[in-house]
């Protein structure tokens, strides 16, 4: 019971983070896997732990990083690699659960569950417009650290994906509930009948 309670954190984690920056989780549970430090993979990932993998990977990620730094891509990037997003976490909620074909299903609907979510999260919280390419570069910086160190830490301990998910729920509650209120608010104002002035003192004069 207890591997289980371990393997739903990384399932979490490793498919939270995955949804941000897909390449770069694989990335890392690959290099975590090949120098044997953190969770291992179980024998369906074990390709993840090839250089050749590892490099194209790398690649990848780098694509990925960059493009979410470019004004008007980042959204795009998003939108078109919403199936890889999926894909990736599935793969990485699945890639480190050591109970057969039945953990890497449930890794694997887990993971992908997860990826969503936090894609969801970010395009929620992205501004649409920056006042400069400066302000998109920090923020995309930010989420590169962000997946790297969560990955990582995930696969070191973890339950440290349930706080990472959590965070997630919470970004999600907080955005939600201004979006709700700023409509609520919206739908008064419409409601309220026009305001009509009263004869001025000139005209009835």
């Amino acid at each position: 019971m207890t591997a289980w309670v371990f393997a739903a954190g990384r399932m979490l984690g490793l498919g939270s983070v995955a949804g941000i920056r897909p390449s770069m989780t694989l990335v890392v549970i690959g290099v975590m896997s090949k120098l044997g430090w953190g969770a291992g993979l179980n024998p369906t990932f074990s390709f993840l732990d090839h250089w050749l993998a590892i490099v194209i990977f790398v690649v990848l990620a780098l694509l990925e990083s960059s493009f979410d730094k470019i004004a008007k891509l980042d959204r795009l990037q998003g939108r078109l690699t919403m199936p890889y997003r999926l894909v990736a976490g599935g793969a990485a909620g699945a890639a480190t659960i050591p109970f057969g074909w039945q953990g890497v299903v449930v890794g694997a609907v887990v993971g992908a569950g997860a990826a969503w979510t936090s894609t969801y999260v970010k395009g929620l919280t992205r501004p649409k417009t920056v006042p400069s390419d400066a302000v998109l570069t920090l923020m995309s910086l930010w989420e590169d650290l962000a997946v790297f160190a969560g990955a990582l830490l995930t696969l070191i301990v973890s339950p440290v994906g349930y706080g990472i998910a959590a965070f997630t729920g919470i970004v999600y509650w907080r955005v939600g509930s201004r979006r709700r209120a700023k409509y609520r608010a919206m739908r008064r104002r419409r409601a309220q009948p026009p305001r009509r002035d009263g004869p001025r003192d000139d005209d009835e004069q």
